[in-house]
């Protein structure tokens, strides 16, 4: 099995090709495309938080709205977002049913500690119980149940945001995760065979219930440079911006466990996929599927990206990425969703 020299990524990603010395053609890429990529973005907060200055409005509750997984990087964005640009938020965490305890008391302190409101969203266990079902026993190996779950829980913030009429949301994804958002191609084939998968299913309350959510996606303006925050967008929209643009975001997972055990007593999970995150337990059994099926999981592709950006060694990114489940926990996951774990081979 041949994988990249420089990011994560094996042979069997669809598109993957190596040079000579073993580099894959996104990394090759990604080199010549930097530059460009980094041009038309905040370089300074002073400029950064003139142009947030427009979203401040006394006569709305909430200037924007912050999804709070209760890990480093989004508790980090947080306290940011309140102290150092002086916004109102709509602090949002979304429960699907397997989430950490861990996780979740950090959300809470924290929103204590900055006296800003919580809402905490209960998914209908039923309906993502069957997503993880149908995900994990599709022979469909570009799509895994991991990206179809992110995107119901994205789905989610632009849902609130458009209830409580909000213009405005500061999402904690990362580069890696942005860079899949951006590449609109592949988003739409993703989404044909997530399609696709649930037809096959037969499954036609799932299917309305699936699509009815995308329709969602009409709302959004993805941030893609900072005219799209100088500039007036349409009322009816809702700009999603990636924290890591504004350049307080760190890959340093030391620093940043440092700086929010100071400010509220964050507290790490005692295991999770990848190493060093908060994500929830059923990332292992996605993960152990997408491994099997096509030898790479959604978070090597993320992690690939954030190698390239030079935020992560690739030493580091193997480590983190090293499947290590907890004795009889993967069983346990099957068993939650109707599932045979030999199935998922």
């Amino acid at each position: 099995m041949q994988v990249c020299k420089k990011c994560v990524l094996p042979e069997t990603y669809p598109g993957i090709s190596f040079d000579e010395d073993g580099i894959c053609n996104f990394c090759l890429e990604f080199v010549s495309r930097e530059k460009e990529e980094a041009e038309g973005h905040f370089t300074d907060e002073t400029a950064l938080k003139k142009a947030l200055e427009k979203y401040k409005n006394l006569k709305r509750k909430y200037d924007l709205l912050v999804p709070l997984s209760g890990g480093l990087d989004s508790c980090f964005t947080l306290v940011k977002i309140v102290e150092r640009f002086e916004l109102k938020p709509m602090v949002f965490h979304s429960d699907h049913g397997w989430d950490d305890p861990t996780a979740t008391r950090n959300v809470e302190k924290l929103c204590k500690e900055l006296d800003v409101d919580l809402l905490i969203w209960k998914n209908d266990l039923k309906f993502m119980r069957k997503l993880f079902k149908i995900f994990n026993e599709s022979d469909e190996i570009d799509v895994s149940p991991c990206y179809a779950c992110g995107n119901m829980l994205y789905l989610n913030g632009l849902e609130l945001a458009d209830h409580f009429g909000i213009p405005l949301v500061i999402n904690g994804y990362s580069k890696g995760q942005a860079a899949m958002m951006f590449d609109k191609e592949k988003s739409q084939d993703w989404y044909g065979k997530m399609i696709n998968t649930i037809l096959e299913t037969g499954d036609r309350e799932f299917f309305e219930t699936f699509t009815k959510k995308w329709e969602m996606l009409k709302k959004q303006v993805i941030y893609s440079g900072r005219a799209d925050l100088e500039n007036p967008i349409d009322s009816e929209k809702i700009l999603f911006i990636p924290f890591f643009v504004f350049k307080f975001y760190q890959t340093d997972k030391e620093e940043l466990k440092r700086i929010c055990r100071e400010r509220f007593d964050w507290q790490p999970m005692k295991v999770s996929y990848p190493a060093r995150t908060t994500n929830c337990e059923m990332i292992w059994l996605n993960s152990y599927r997408d491994l099997n099926k096509r030898n790479y999981t959604h978070y090597h592709d993320e992690y690939s990206t954030i190698i390239r950006a030079g935020e992560m060694t690739r030493d580091q990114a193997l480590k983190d990425l090293e499947l290590n489940p907890p004795p009889g926990l993967l069983e346990r996951l099957a068993k939650e969703i109707d599932v045979d774990p030999e199935d998922l081979k």
